[in-house]
């Protein structure tokens, strides 16, 4: 295994058991290919994600749920392969996502997917390019998922999975027990009513492609009975967070909203339940250690968002 688990470029030689598994279960994209695989190392990725090029035309990339990179290390890791390989099968018949080609616990449970060429939001956004077009994209992404798998909501889910996120920041107790009277009321408001759906769950600027269209990565995050708005406030978030120009990050925020809501009375909702999830999101991002520099800023910008309650 530790082959296909390196820092930089690579290849995986004939004999390799690993490499001869992945030629065997594309054999019949390869017509009789043989010779050395070239591998690369995505980073960053909560666990080891490396792409396998076999030649020009056919890349795949391999999803280690058993090297984990990130702060969480003990799950299933079986368990969370098979769930994203019925996710994403589940999901490509409304969304663009990368083919779900196989599973192997063998190999520290990989997930093999079709490769997507192009950037991703982030890398986008980190050069200063426009998001317009791709921000269009992702609207109507979302937009397909949630019409596609709506379900009743059920807050108690997204408010367990606030707490959780709020525990992880660590937060002293005065500052806690201001954030729990905010979240107690919205909990009790009528803002949140609306009609539930799967959610990406990881709707970060990383996991979004841009190649012309719009692709989602990663859906190990997804989840059920989750309000739609969500994947919308992360998002934003993360814009908002960026760096970026404050009007500009404003602009994008609104562009997606716009293009994502069916009509303005919806685009109205959807503007009033954002604060909730960009406060989900900033906590999500303080949390992180490569933040560190931005936390007192993040918090206090995860505390505005909620305040937006009694406005």
């Amino acid at each position: 295994m530790a082959r296909q688990v390196i820092a930089g470029n690579g290849y995986l030689e004939s004999g390799d058991p690993f490499g001869d598994w992945l030629a065997g279960i594309l054999a019949d994209r390869l017509n009789g290919w043989r010779g050395k695989i070239r591998v690369f190392r995505m980073e960053p990725a909560s666990h080891v994600v490396c792409r396998y090029e076999f030649g020009p035309g056919l890349s795949v990339v391999g999803k280690f749920f058993g090297a984990p990179t990130g702060a969480r290390t003990r799950y299933n890791a079986d368990a969370a392969m098979k769930n994203e390989f019925l996710r994403l099968r589940h999901v490509s018949g409304w969304i663009r996502v990368p083919q779900a080609i196989a599973t192997n616990s063998r190999f520290q449970s990989v997930l093999v997917t079709g490769h997507i060429p192009g950037p991703t939001l982030r890398e986008l956004l980190d050069a200063g390019a426009s998001l317009y077009d791709p921000l269009t994209g992702v609207a109507h992404l979302l937009r397909r998922l949630h019409d596609g798998t709506r379900t009743s909501f059920k807050r108690e889910r997204d408010f367990a999975y606030f707490h959780a996120i709020l525990d992880q920041n660590g937060l002293p107790g005065s500052r806690r027990k201001r954030f729990d009277r905010l979240l107690g009321a919205w909990w009790h408001s009528t803002r949140l009513d609306w009609t539930g759906c799967m959610v990406h769950g990881d709707a970060t600027p990383g996991n979004y492609l841009f190649d012309g269209g719009i692709c989602a990565i990663d859906f190990e995050g997804s989840r059920n009975h989750a309000h739609p708005v969500r994947d919308l406030g992360i998002l934003a978030a993360e814009i908002r967070a960026s760096g970026g120009s404050t009007t500009t990050a404003e602009d994008y925020i609104g562009h997606l909203l716009w293009h994502y809501s069916g009509s303005e009375e919806e685009f109205r909702h959807h503007t009033a339940v954002l604060p909730f999830f960009m406060a989900l999101g900033y906590l999500r991002i303080a949390r992180l250690s490569w933040w560190a520099a931005e936390r007192d800023r993040l918090l206090a910008e995860a505390e505005a968002c909620l305040g937006a309650i009694h406005r």
